[in-house]
């Protein structure tokens, strides 16, 4: 099972939109690929992007982090046979209050690795999974860094946003040398871009030259920014790559796919 974690720890730039609409563009276009998205977000946003309501469903990623269910009880179909969701809900707000009180600091890189031994039953069933993040680098994010293969991270750019880029990177390379992680930062995907404006692509120009200083691809594919695919999710109750996978606006996501796809193994 190839993992995927989508992170960035700035909310509003398009993390769930990115995560949910790759997930769905490979399983529109690869209908022998078993895929899984994994929501470790207590907004529950990928269970809203299906038209789930994340609040009435009965088990979460957080049952079975923290009271032991089997993850195969908490998976929903998403209404393709080949794409499932192990939802998040409200309860994910509370996980480290409730997990972390007593633990001892040499217990820490076990508790880490929690995500990815409950994730270890599912690799024979799902070819990919793709891991949303909540809005933040702290033990969540740190668990799911611990349980993926590769990172991608959305990025809107302007000038704060490049200098929380920068930090991102940095802290991420800290964690995987403290605690002895080993995903790839596969790239950084370009969000909300406004084509016409100096500020983006003068921003844009920077954030390459120092990814490739440090090895890491800045995405070719280029999401553009558009009330489309929020409007999409509100109204047809799914991403834009299957509301209307043949428009405009949904081709972003499918050439993105195929960049994400060419980077690593696919099915």
């Amino acid at each position: 099972m190839r993992t995927i974690a989508v992170i960035q720890n700035k909310g509003g730039v398009g993390k769930t939109t990115v995560t949910c609409n790759l997930a769905a563009a490979l399983a529109k276009k690869k209908p022998k690929a078993r895929v899984l998205i994994v929501d470790m977000d207590g907004q529950g946003n990928q269970a809203l992007s299906f038209g789930i309501e994340p609040q009435k469903l009965e088990n979460t990623i957080y049952d079975v982090l923290v009271n032991g269910l089997p993850a195969s009880k908490a998976i929903v179909s998403l209404g393709k046979e080949n794409l499932d969701l192990l939802p998040a809900n409200d309860d994910m707000n509370y996980f480290e209050l409730d997990t972390l009180p007593g633990l001892k600091s040499g217990d820490i890189r076990n508790y880490l690795l929690k995500l990815r031994k409950v994730l270890s039953p599912l690799r024979k069933k799902y070819d990919f999974a793709f891991i949303d993040c909540p809005p933040e680098l702290k033990i969540i994010a740190a668990m799911v860094m611990m349980a993926a293969d590769e990172i991608y991270i959305p990025f809107e750019p302007d000038a704060y946003n490049a200098q929380g880029l920068i930090r991102l990177l940095e802290k991420i390379e800290l964690y995987k040398e403290q605690y002895g992680m080993s995903p790839e930062i596969k790239g950084v995907i370009p969000m909300k871009v406004k084509r016409r404006t100096l500020l983006h692509q003068g921003v844009l120009v920077q954030v390459d030259a120092y990814c490739k200083m440090k090895g890491i691809p800045l995405m070719r594919t280029k999401i553009p920014d558009s009330i489309r695919y929020p409007e999409f999710i509100a109204s047809a109750r799914m991403p834009i790559v299957w509301a209307d996978p043949n428009g405009e606006h949904a081709r972003y996501y499918f050439d993105l796919l195929e960049e994400v796809l060419s980077s690593g193994s696919s099915v």
